[in-house]
């Protein structure tokens, strides 16, 4: 019997050889599942494996059925605006539930969903603007970064710049100097020895790697402050760090794809979202509050009332920033924007971001799950029980990446 990752309980015997996600060797046939060999198909990214007799994993029937029934309440109230037919969104609603269920059964509380008033709002019938770029051209003020930023830019467009000048460079400010040590340190590296000096986390990280994470963080503290009225800025970063996590994780299991740069797509994916709530706080939480009561997406909601979606305005922005292509493209395609070339780290991005949303990380404003954008998961090539190992593989590294972000 098949087994996802998630439900294995030791004691089980497995029926078939494993094999990592690169195809190595892991465990043989009629090997009896003890700990250790969890933590092992967690590294190597098994989704699932074969076992024998009726495998016993936990499943609905474990929980009270009236915890189940609550459970499925709440995911269906999360999951209300998407198509449960996409295979993605049936299989991370199943895992969802017993989640739920799970935290009902320990006493928990589910997260609030958002709720942003109960007055249905009326869609406009014209938008603020003719498209981004008008948006951009209007005498916006944009958050101004700090010097560091423009030199960590410098070195990551620079092919000469050495991981000693890097390190030279990223001294200069403490805080981001221990943000980044603490974050080579994190679960989301796994190095066995601690890493203890910059020039140490650029030569394992590499150079670009190091840069991508030294601009993430540095645009991120430039923007800590915006838009608290309108949705919390705790809630929205962890909403942010989560879906980094998760895209992390998938580019773990795709050969040949950035795990840095993934993650920095995903910690910068709504940023274009921010920077409407610093300017339109009003017509921002109207957006919400279409996604509710029309059942729109955030992104068409944003199109009706701004004339464009975040996606778009973030690619705007940084094309001003003059952030590399790679990460325009990521950011800008993350929501399937046909305007523009889709990448392998937009589509990573389209998963990462229900899952951060379905988890109940944070919010990011809608608060509603919504699809990836057609084939961003078929792009992917994973298998279906890759969404629940995901889930497994991300607790503990946002819950420590939580913490050196202070959230």
């Amino acid at each position: 019997m098949k087994v996802f990752v998630g439900d294995i309980k030791t004691g089980m015997r497995l029926a078939e050889d494993v094999k990592g996600a690169n195809g190595r060797f892991l465990l043989a046939a009629g090997t009896v599942i003890e700990e250790q060999h969890l933590r092992v198909f967690n590294i190597w990214g098994v989704s699932e494996v074969e076992v024998e007799g009726s495998g016993g994993g936990e499943n609905d029937s474990d929980f009270d059925p009236a915890l189940v029934e609550r459970a499925e309440e709440y995911a269906g109230r999360l999951f209300a605006n998407v198509n449960k037919d996409s295979e993605p969104v049936r299989l991370l609603k199943g895992i969802c539930v017993k989640r739920y269920a799970g935290m009902l059964s320990e006493n928990l509380s589910l997260p609030p969903l958002p709720e942003y008033g109960n007055e249905l709002s009326d869609i406009p019938e014209d938008h603020l603007y003719a498209d981004a770029a008008a948006f951009m051209t209007s005498g916006i003020r944009l958050s101004s970064f700090p010097d560091i930023y423009y030199k960590i830019m410098n070195a990551l467009n620079d092919p000469t710049a050495t991981s000693e000048s890097l390190a030279d460079i990223i001294s200069k400010d403490s805080g981001l100097s221990a943000k980044l040590i603490s974050l080579v340190n994190s679960p989301l590296y796994g190095f066995s020895l601690p890493v203890e000096s910059l020039s140490r986390a650029v030569s394992l990280v590499g150079t670009s790697g190091l840069c991508q994470l030294a601009l993430s963080v540095s645009v991120m503290e430039s923007f800590k402050g915006s838009g608290a009225d309108v949705l919390s800025m705790a809630d929205f970063w962890k909403h942010s760090l989560a879906c980094a996590v998760f895209c992390r994780i998938f580019a773990s299991q795709i050969p040949g794809t950035s795990q840095d740069k993934c993650f920095v797509v995903g910690m910068l994916h709504d940023l274009g979202r921010l920077v409407l709530m610093q300017h339109h706080p009003d017509e921002i939480s109207l957006t919400f509050r279409l996604c509710k009561f029309h059942g729109l997406t955030g992104c068409q909601a944003e199109v009706k009332v701004f004339g464009f979606d975040h996606c778009q305005l973030a690619g705007e922005l940084f094309e001003h920033w003059n952030f590399p292509p790679s990460l325009i493209v990521g950011v800008a395609g993350h929501h399937g924007d046909r305007s523009r070339e889709l990448s392998i780290e937009s589509a990573i991005c389209s998963v990462a971001d229900m899952m951060a949303v379905a988890m109940q990380y944070g919010c990011d404003g809608p608060g509603l799950v919504g699809a990836p954008y057609p084939g961003a998961w078929d792009v992917l090539g994973l298998p279906g029980g890759a969404l629940a190992t995901s889930v497994l593989k991300a607790r503990r590294q946002i819950t420590d990446i939580l913490a050196i972000f202070g959230g």
